[in-house]
Formats: structure tokens, sequence, C-alpha cells
């Protein structure tokens, strides 16, 4: 049996009331008190590391209903292909299960639709590409690698968004430029989606909390456009359905 080390605490320790602030940090800071205290330390130290890992989970939960808003006739529309990303040998047996309607309808409810914005799915495919498959093999050069395997495959005149099963890539939840978007399964239902495809049709990072393009690690308050992201975005989204985007 592992045998345990009785540390010696003074006689009546616990029950003596008037001891005065002096003794009792003599007690904390003495050779015999410290290991406990330490020990003591450490846990509440463990249990906020825990708490604040739980806490970034929420990311991940459903925005509020009551932002979300889809209207008929958006003023501007753009087609988008969604490209599911396989190995060779995981196209037989893959594992995507995406509700499409859905997650166009979680786009525009909560995002785009308010803005006169709307994404319309054109088409649909799996797409054989060990390399994008496998991106967290490329560390440090994910965007490069993205744009160069998805050169032949992307429309001009459409949003080109990709998905990957991978969610181990360091740092790195989507990307976006250019007419398309990388996006990690995982992060579909989150503001990732909307962050990535407003650097593709030509935003830049915010500083603004609220802002969706804020680069923020609380996701979940990032909500709104402000009006020259807009007005940005739906020239772009001209230029794209016109062939003219550079």
């Amino acid at each position: 049996m592992k045998a345990t080390r009785k540390i010696g605490y003074p006689k009546n320790f616990f029950t003596t009331i008037r001891l005065s602030f002096l003794e009792l940090n003599k007690y904390i800071i003495s050779e015999k008190i410290l290991p406990l205290f330490f020990k003591w330390m450490l846990l509440s130290f463990y249990i906020l590391i825990m708490s604040s890992c739980e806490a970034n989970e929420e990311d991940t939960h459903p925005e509020d209903i009551s932002n979300f808003m889809l209207i008929e006739n958006p003023e501007k529309v753009i087609k988008v292909n969604l490209f599911y990303v396989e190995s060779e040998t995981s196209i037989h047996q893959s594992d995507y299960h995406l509700d499409e309607a859905e997650f166009f309808e979680y786009l525009n409810g909560y995002y785009f639709h308010k803005y006169g914005i709307g994404l319309e799915l054109a088409q649909s495919q799996s797409l054989v590409n060990d390399e994008l498959y496998d991106l967290r093999d490329n560390r440090g050069g994910e965007p490069s690698t993205f744009f160069m395997q998805c050169a032949d495959s992307y429309e001009k005149d459409k949003l080109n968004i990709y998905i990957i099963k991978r969610s181990n890539i360091i740092g790195i939840a989507g990307m976006g430029r250019s007419q398309r978007v990388l996006l990690t399964y995982e992060n579909l239902f989150t503001s990732t989606s909307p962050h990535e495809i407003g650097h593709a049709l030509g935003l830049f990072h915010d500083d603004e909390t609220v802002n969706i393009m804020s680069t923020t690690l609380d996701k979940q308050s990032r909500k709104h456009f402000n009006h020259v992201q807009e007005e940005k975005m739906k020239k772009r989204i001209d230029m794209i359905n016109t062939n003219n985007a550079l």
C-alpha cells in the first residue's frame, strides 16, 4: 500500500477561532502547510481551465431565433456550388450527412437575407482530392494548398464552398478568398461560415466584436455586417454574376 505522509497541523488548528491574522499567515507559509496550499491552488487553476474549455464549446450552439429572418426576393442573389472533399479511399464510404436546405436556411436566415443578399444552391458534388482531404499535413501552407488545389474545380460565376471533414487543422476553422471558401464540417453551423463567405466576397477583418468579420474568439458575438460591408458584398456579387470578378 502506498504510504501517505501526514501533514502535522498544530493542535486545535481548525477549532481555535482566536488565531490572529499573523499567526494564520505563519501557518500558511510554513513548510508544513505550504504543500497543501499549493495543492489547493493547482486544483483551483485546473477547474478554471476546464470551465473555459466548456464555455468555448458553446460557440457551436444555435443562434438566437430572434435574429432569424427570411425574405422572398433578396435584392442580390448568388449561386453556390458545394464540394464535399473526399480521398481516394473515403469516397466509397462517405460520412457527410449535411442537410443542404437547412444549411442554406441557416446562412440566409441568420446572416444574409436581412441585408438583401441571398445564397442559392446551384449544385453539390463530391470532389476527390487527397491534398485537401489531408490538409492537416500541410501545416503553415494551408491557404496556398487550398487555392492551388481548387483552381480547376471552382466556377468563376458562382460562390464555391469546399467542405472537409478534418477538424484538427491547427488554428484554422475555415478560409475564404476570391469566390472560394473552405469550411471544416464541424464549423458549418457557426459564424465561421458567414465570416469566410465574407472574405470570399471581398471583405477584410473588422475590429468591432459584434461584426461578423471580427477575429474575436467569442464566435457567438459575431452577428452583423455594417453598411459599408453590405454594399461591398453586393457589388462583388454583381461582378461575379456577370463573370467579371478578378
